[in-house]
């Protein structure tokens, strides 16, 4: 086994990850770096011949693992047919695990897919306490760790370096994520709104948006947003310069990226309660749009406006970890 004689030579395991921005922060920490060996777990899928629909691709891959023998995998979902190999392989082998790293806030915190509520993976490391209470109520029967771990990408960032802003520019940004056309009718109105009071409304669109993606009658699912000002480049980058008054943002984790660099948000979400659920953004902010903003003065966006909930909003749905896969991870794989 590839891994043991490694471990023997240089006291290091193997680690296989799938390169998601939410799983390369645990790859890149230096003290992981330090007891383990990282390989890209996509490279040695990428080189096996047949399609991926070929189960005899999914067979080289567990003879592959066998000869590997990695302490874990690391990937970011269970939910294909390449994640469930990783937990059937690791079933086999209980002295490795399939870990699985939390990528996104569901909806508002609200897990609508059903097949994402339900672990198919050994360690389950979330962004917060709220999360790992939702997922241990769902996998109450199962044989899983529901790790309180961080998001990764925050781990990486000092927030105490940022600061709200305390002057008013008259800019507003919009962070919408992937909107079909009944409630970009909603995100439309809401721009004509802002536009009526001057401001200054730039928008930065989800990357599906504007895609060939269809609906089952051919039409567009994500048709692209016109008429409005937009901004291209990498999120985070855009939210540490905190140029904007407000940011307006759905049920998306884009709202936790902004309250995270510390701009002010205003919630604006059209599915909301419509689709039979409350997200947990609701439990802390006013649903704009379930306000008549249509009648509203440009001085009520502002009085909108709440650090203390939003904060308190961040501090219950997201813990501030370390990246590190320490004694708690080690210590839990033993069990």
């Amino acid at each position: 086994m590839i891994s043991l004689l490694i471990k023997k030579i240089t006291n290091k395991q193997i680690i296989l990850f799938n390169k998601h921005r939410n799983v390369l922060p645990i790859v890149c920490n230096k003290e992981n770096r330090s007891h383990f060996y990282f390989l890209d777990i996509d490279l040695f899928w990428r080189y096996i011949p047949f399609k991926t629909s070929d189960k005899r691709k999914h067979k080289i891959m567990y003879v592959l693992l066998n000869v590997i023998n990695p302490k874990f995998i690391i990937s970011m979902n269970w939910i294909t047919a390449r994640e469930s190999l990783y937990k059937v392989w690791t079933a086999k082998h209980p002295q490795s695990k399939f870990i699985v790293v939390q990528h996104g806030a569901y909806v508002g915190g609200f897990v609508t897919n059903i097949p994402h509520r339900y672990t198919k993976c050994d360690v389950f490391l979330t962004w917060g306490s709220y999360f790992v209470d939702q997922f241990s109520k769902y996998n109450h029967k199962k044989k899983v760790q529901i790790i309180c771990y961080g998001n990764p990408i925050y781990n990486n960032f000092v927030r105490e370096n940022y600061q709200y802003k305390n002057n008013n520019s008259n800019k507003v940004l919009l962070l919408p994520k992937a909107t079909d056309y009944q409630n970009l009718n909603q995100l439309y109105k809401l721009i004509k709104k802002l536009n009526e009071l001057n401001f200054e409304v730039v928008i930065k669109s989800h990357g599906k948006q504007g895609s060939n993606e269809l609906n089952t009658d051919g039409t567009l699912k994500y048709p692209k947003i016109k008429g409005v000002k937009q901004i291209n480049g990498v999120l985070y980058p855009i939210l540490q310069s905190n140029d904007y008054d407000f940011i307006i943002s759905d049920h998306s984790s884009s709202l936790l990226d902004t309250i995270f660099f510390k701009n002010k948000v205003l919630y604006f979400d059209p599915k909301n309660k419509v689709n039979g659920y409350e997200t947990n953004y609701s439990n802390f902010l006013v649903n704009l749009f379930e306000e008549d903003f249509s009648s509203i003065s440009k001085n009520s966006f502002y009085e909108l406006l709440s650090i203390e909930n939003q904060e308190a909003l961040l501090h219950n749905m997201i813990y501030m970890g370390n990246n590190s896969i320490d004694s708690k991870i080690l210590s839990e794989n033993k069990k």
